[in-house]
């Protein structure tokens, strides 16, 4: 049995892992507010670290860091399934929302807190907090993550 299991919202698409992901972010920029239709936190894995079954539409867009982003979703019910950033290679970012126990995901960082909703209030989980993208300083908290795993 997988530790954490979900998919799309039409079961269409599949995913599972045995690993808990190396960081799960809040993304406070208004395009994920957008593209996400709320909120963006995403579970972040490596990608022989997730299985992911059934087949995907793709849409590319520039991200904050100015580097193409690939979000995947279902074709049949539109449930975003992963986004994968040329700047973080190798690795997938799973909204929270589409694993069966997503309550058991809490962001540890943020980025774009220049541009938080003024309601959205942080109960203690995030630990690291960043005003624009912080590509690198992103990438120093996930090989911290990484050796805690």
């Amino acid at each position: 049995m997988s530790k954490h299991s979900g998919g799309c919202h039409c079961g269409a698409v599949k995913l599972e892992t045995e690993l808990e992901p190396m960081v799960v972010n809040l993304c406070n920029c208004n395009r994920c507010r957008i593209l996400f239709g709320s909120v963006a936190i995403a579970a972040l894995y490596a990608d022989e670290e997730i299985r992911v079954t059934g087949e995907t539409t793709v849409y590319n867009y520039l991200g904050g860091s100015g580097m193409e982003v690939s979000a995947h979703f279902c074709p049949i019910c539109g449930c975003r399934i992963v986004s994968i950033a040329e700047a973080f290679p190798g690795m997938g970012a799973y909204p929270i929302g589409i694993f069966e126990k997503s309550i058991e995901f809490k962001p540890k960082s943020e980025i774009f807190t220049n541009y938080k909703l003024p309601w959205l209030e942080n109960d203690g989980c995030i630990v690291e907090s960043f005003e624009e993208a912080a590509v690198g300083e992103r990438l120093m908290l996930l090989l911290e993550e990484l050796e805690n795993r």
